[in-house]
């Protein structure tokens, strides 16, 4: 199936509170709370249904466990599937970004998908250092992650999933970190997961002489930094995991959607080159 079948489009599955400082921003403004919405996505390759990422649990877990959380109108993302016509039993794969909480609920609920993770973050998710507890639901408190007892498809590197789908390495939210590029009739639209929270991690600041506005919550900041360099050369067109103005078009590509001028550069902020 040609491209230009291809169709993305962005389940939000509930709003959690996150902090500028802490989260959203490198030397963000720290105490000043946002609520941002918890993203996944059905690709419809015309051949093939897949899910990337599967979403938030209930408000009560995850506010309880994680960030004050509000489903308001959202639903879980097998039910928000239900809504765009689709059986979650059509879906015949879930490719994971990472394996931390909010993006792994309800993904046995897709009972006839392959689910594909990369090898590293399988490693990651079931012995992670214990500042990580919460992010991949660690026994230790109590409760059972979402991914326990499945069978995953591991990828160490960049693979195609299925002609249109590739998944290539994007390390530093966690150390198996990977986003998803996707071949539309618009060119290349990457799924960032947590690579890239919001749209304004990828632009510039220049009264730092940053290239970008990185994410503060990472394990590596050399690899996340690499990694955004990496979406930004690949992508004509980025979804973000956390960011509302992804939720203004229901279906991507849409109809006139503007493509992403790449790697423009901004004075006094060079890339960064693993050689210097």
């Amino acid at each position: 199936m040609s491209a230009r079948y291809t169709k993305i489009y962005p389940i939000n599955t509930g709003w959690c509170e996150t902090d500028l400082g802490t989260y959203m921003f490198f030397k963000g403004e720290p105490g000043t709370k946002i609520q941002i919405p918890v993203l996944c996505f059905y690709v419809d390759t015309g051949e093939h249904k897949i899910m990337v990422d599967t979403g938030l649990p209930d408000a009560e877990r995850a506010t309880k466990y994680h960030h004050s959380c509000q489903k308001k109108d959202c639903l879980d993302s097998p039910d928000e599937l239900r809504k765009l016509g689709v059986d979650p039993d059509e879906v015949d794969i879930c490719i994971f970004t990472h394996l931390h909480w909010d993006h792994t609920h309800n993904m046995k609920r897709y009972r006839n998908a392959r689910y594909v993770a990369h090898a590293t973050e399988i490693q990651w998710a079931y012995n992670p250092l214990p500042l990580y507890y919460r992010s991949y639901e660690s026994p230790m408190l109590g409760i059972e992650a979402p991914f326990m007892g499945c069978s995953f498809e591991l990828v160490e590197g960049e693979a195609e999933i299925v002609p249109g789908i590739t998944v290539f390495p994007t390390p530093g939210h966690t150390p198996g970190h990977q986003s998803v590029q996707v071949e539309t009739a618009a060119g290349s639209i990457v799924i960032c997961g947590d690579a890239v929270f919001r749209y304004r991690n990828i632009e510039p600041r220049p009264e730092e002489h940053w290239r970008y506005w990185v994410q503060q919550r990472y394990v590596s900041m050399i690899d996340g930094w690499r990694s955004v360099e990496e979406i930004d050369r690949r992508a004509d067109f980025i979804l973000p995991g956390h960011d509302d103005a992804v939720l203004d078009h229901p279906v991507y590509p849409y109809e006139d959607m503007p493509l992403r001028e790449k790697r423009k550069p901004v004075p006094g902020a060079p890339f960064y080159f693993s050689g210097i």
